[in-house]
């Protein structure tokens, strides 16, 4: 794990650099045609960013019922995960855009959704995920990312948000919760954001 800076704060509203997903859309800007699923919201931001390449965007709009996932074993929550990012609308992605969500999802649900997105994914599918680790405060319920020419930009909470204090996930503790997938690295971004590559 490569780290960006040392100094924890509060992530804010400002544009930061992630280099491994400068990495990933290097392949769109080679030319290379891929199959890209946006856990987060719709966004005119991200689809302008995104139209400009050979490349399919599914955007599943998934931060509000995510975090439901708060319980029980796997069987029973399949058809619940399969309604909430439906094999039909899904499968075959190639690049998944995992942003503001395994913070705020229990051990279990990020369990879940890993493997659920691994039945998603073709073989060498890579799986981009932002997740809060040197902060201070996050809000209380994910907002999301969106892409703008400096990298990304956090999507603002709402004005009387109080915010909270994040889980902190650890990389080990991500890649032993997500066995299906293969952490290839991991930065510690300058506003406390920890950057994941993982691929199948």
């Amino acid at each position: 794990m490569s780290r960006d800076s040392t100094s924890p704060a509060a992530v804010g509203h400002e544009a930061f650099a992630a280099p491994l997903l400068a990495g990933c859309l290097g392949r769109l800007e080679a030319g290379e045609r891929l199959e890209v699923l946006d856990l987060g919201p719709p966004r005119a931001a991200n689809v302008a960013h995104l139209s400009r390449y050979r490349c399919r965007l599914g955007i599943a709009d998934a931060l509000a019922e995510l975090p439901a996932l708060a319980g029980g074993d796997a069987a029973s929550a399949a058809p619940e995960i399969e309604a909430i990012l439906p094999a039909s609308l899904f499968a075959g992605a190639q690049l998944v855009l995992c942003w503001d969500v395994l913070e705020y999802l229990p051990e279990q649900g990020i369990r879940m959704l890993g493997n659920h997105l691994r039945d998603l994914a073709r073989p060498g599918t890579e799986l981009h995920a932002l997740v809060a680790y040197g902060t201070s405060r996050v809000a209380t319920h994910p907002t999301g990312y969106e892409l703008v020419a400096e990298g990304v930009r956090p999507a603002p909470a709402g004005a009387d948000d109080p915010g909270r204090t994040p889980r902190r996930i650890s990389s080990g503790e991500l890649q032993r919760l997500l066995p299906d997938w293969q952490l290839e690295r991991s930065v510690l971004l300058r506003n406390g954001l920890q950057e994941y590559l993982f691929h199948t």
